[in-house]
């Protein structure tokens, strides 16, 4: 698919579905290293607080790789210099670009049935551009955006047999309070043809909107764990 039609697609459904675009090879070395990252903590050689893991999420931040993972930082951020994307994220961005080490992440989603203790969790529907954003407690008037761009890619074949994500594939006009975020309100609000668990392969990604619903996808038939890096893009402030 051409960059002129991921850009059709990031305007009218607030999702791009990018096909066989990012290098294998790099990233399995990415596999290989959040692996090594994510062994260590769970056979208690790496502290989760040196390496800054959430065990809700089962996330840890991208630079654990270079300190931790054996990956340089080159190595880490290679998937974002894919043909295509610098314009495909100027375009949406309204101009230069940064990627955020600090909110960069991989992730490790597991079926429902290998789930590795009690405090993780599936991410449910959320928006990234809730991300700083204070909530009231009651839904009230409507709050900016934090003006953002996810870049997210899969390190094994998901959204099948590993857990995958789900998507109201539309761009949203402002926040969800978190009141309206539960999967009941969710179904309610949107017709059946709005919901879609993309299948990828590796080499596979998807970049979406800051407005744009989505959540962990993971059901009972699932038989192995997922891993995925999103990078968070953020319009690049001259002064």
């Amino acid at each position: 698919m051409a960059m002129d039609d991921w850009a059709w697609q990031l305007e009218e459904e607030g999702i791009a579905l990018l096909r066989d675009v990012f290098p294998k090879e790099s990233l399995l070395r990415l596999g290989v290293a959040a692996n090594r990252c994510f062994d260590a903590i769970h056979l208690a050689k790496l502290l989760p607080e040196e390496c800054g893991f959430n065990r809700y999420s089962h996330s840890l931040p991208v630079t654990a790789f270079a300190e931790f993972g054996g990956c340089d930082l080159g190595e880490i951020f290679e998937p974002l210099s894919a043909p295509g994307l610098d314009r495909l994220f100027a375009g949406a961005l309204g101009g230069a670009w940064t990627c955020s080490r600090e909110q960069s992440w991989v992730r490790k989603k597991f079926p429902p049935s290998q789930a590795p203790g009690p405090e993780y969790h599936p991410q449910d529907w959320h928006q990234d551009g809730a991300l700083g954003v204070q909530f009231p407690l009651d839904a009230g008037p409507v709050i900016p955006m934090t003006e953002l761009l996810t870049c997210w890619i899969p390190l094994n074949r998901c959204g099948i047999d590993s857990p995958g994500l789900e998507f109201i594939r539309r761009p949203q006009a402002s926040l969800l309070h978190f009141s309206e975020l539960n999967d009941r309100a969710v179904r309610a609000r949107f017709g059946a043809e709005a919901f879609w668990v993309p299948g990828l392969e590796l080499g596979d990604g998807l970049v979406f909107l800051n407005s744009v619903l989505h959540r962990t996808y993971a059901v009972a038939e699932m038989s192995q764990p997922r891993l995925s890096v999103e990078y968070r893009l953020f319009p690049l402030r001259v002064p």
